[in-house]
């Protein structure tokens, strides 16, 4: 939506550009230009827009409204769903150019890592399976370096994932923050002569006990990462200053009372104009001493996965739920009520199949607490105390604890 996006470049430019800009002060975009896009975007917009001449006047877009938001026609959409966090799972459409230039945008603390030219990766991801070594990788060539990567499953068997990072070596290790986590605490091996220079860890609020555990474990520095399915890369701890960098330059950020709200300058498929992330982030008043000019934040409140507790009074862990080994499930959540019952939200190929396996290990973990079993993990209840971006076990079970290991 804004011609000065580096998207509008060609792709083999990308990453230098993205590496010149984010040594310069970022010039912030026109408003009254990006007004004006939007509304050729869409009859949509143009109603919402209606009578508009001043950006704060624009009504936040919320995750309700975003299946109103019209799609461009392309040939090459693909459809992603967000994590169904915030009590809505909707589904995000982007051009294979988005798409790509995500990823460019992702990869954007690397062009200042001092990694290798040639970096083997290892990524976690969602499910219950692990490459194996022998396995081709993906190649993605970026900033002057060559990235092979290979991903494994968070629910996946500890032994075969540690198999594929003593034979692979991997310079970086990236993926879900509490996957990671879960993987060391199992594994009971050694991890610190892999060779592993990078932790990049997203998808989650880092809890500090989690950063020292992967300090610890791997004897790499770690990198957190923050963003969102719908927005893209929205800031990254940088490897000189340790600070978060946002990317201002692609995403319009606004820290507001009831969230943060994104704009993402190089969408033009599914535009969102001031979109409630519901995350709660500050700028920081002072600039770090870095060579990199992008404006720092500070993460004040990204809600966390929640402990919850059983019929005896004792906690359980949120790394304790393993359902991605299922077959077939493809989603879910895990909530506990105020007056102590819990309610898993799930989505599978095959419900009936995968709804007794799912009440005996929710039963087997919390013992002594009602479990029932909810089909569509859009149900959960979207109360704005309780869910948010980063969770996947919530609770309103008095005597909560955000405090999870």
């Amino acid at each position: 939506m804004n011609p000065v996006s580096a998207i509008h470049r060609a792709p083999e430019e990308w990453a230098e550009h993205l590496r010149r800009r984010a040594l310069l002060e970022p010039a912030a975009p026109d408003p009254v230009s990006l007004i004006a896009a939007f509304r050729e975007h869409s009859a949509f917009y143009r109603e919402r827009l209606a009578g508009i001449t001043d950006w704060s006047e624009i009504v936040p877009l919320e995750k309700s409204e975003l299946a109103q938001v019209p799609v461009a026609e392309a040939e090459d959409l693909r459809e992603d769903r967000t994590s169904g966090t915030t009590g809505l799972q909707v589904t995000i459409r982007n051009t294979a150019r988005e798409r790509e230039f995500r990823r460019a945008l992702l990869y954007r603390p690397q062009l200042f890592s001092g990694l290798p030219a040639e970096v083997n990766q290892v990524v976690f991801v969602d499910g219950a399976w692990c490459a194996s070594p022998a396995d081709p990788p993906k190649w993605f060539r970026y900033g002057g370096s060559t990235y092979k990567t290979w991903f494994c499953g968070v629910a996946g068997d500890p032994r075969q994932i540690w198999e594929l990072l003593i034979t692979l070596r991997p310079q970086l290790v990236r993926g879900i923050a509490s996957g990671i986590v879960r993987f060391i605490e199992t594994l009971n091996a050694p991890l610190k002569d892999i060779g592993v220079r990078i932790v990049g860890p997203g998808g989650e609020s880092l809890l500090p006990e989690w950063r020292q555990l992967m300090e610890q474990a791997f004897r790499a520095r770690v990198l957190d990462r923050y963003g969102s399915t719908e927005t893209g890369a929205i800031a990254w701890q940088c490897p000189l200053c340790n600070r978060y960098h946002a990317n201002t330059d692609e995403i319009l950020l606004e820290p507001d009372n009831g969230g943060l709200l994104a704009t993402p300058l190089f969408v033009s498929s599914q535009p969102l104009l001031r979109y409630r992330l519901g995350d709660h982030v500050v700028f920081d008043d002072q600039a770090p001493d870095c060579e990199i000019r992008l404006p720092t934040l500070t993460i004040a409140q990204a809600r966390r996965d929640d402990w919850l507790v059983d019929g005896r009074g004792r906690r359980v862990s949120p790394l304790a739920f393993q359902f991605e080994q299922v077959p077939g499930l493809a989603a879910w959540r895990l909530h506990q009520h105020a007056a102590g019952d819990l309610t898993l939200f799930f989505d599978a190929g095959d419900a009936a199949a995968a709804r007794p396996a799912l009440q005996a290990a929710v039963e087997s973990l919390v013992p002594g607490r009602a479990v029932d079993l909810v089909e569509g993990v859009w149900r959960l209840p979207a109360t704005e105390k309780f869910a948010g971006k980063f969770k996947r076990v919530s609770s309103e079970f008095a005597g909560r604890t955000n405090t999870s290991r």
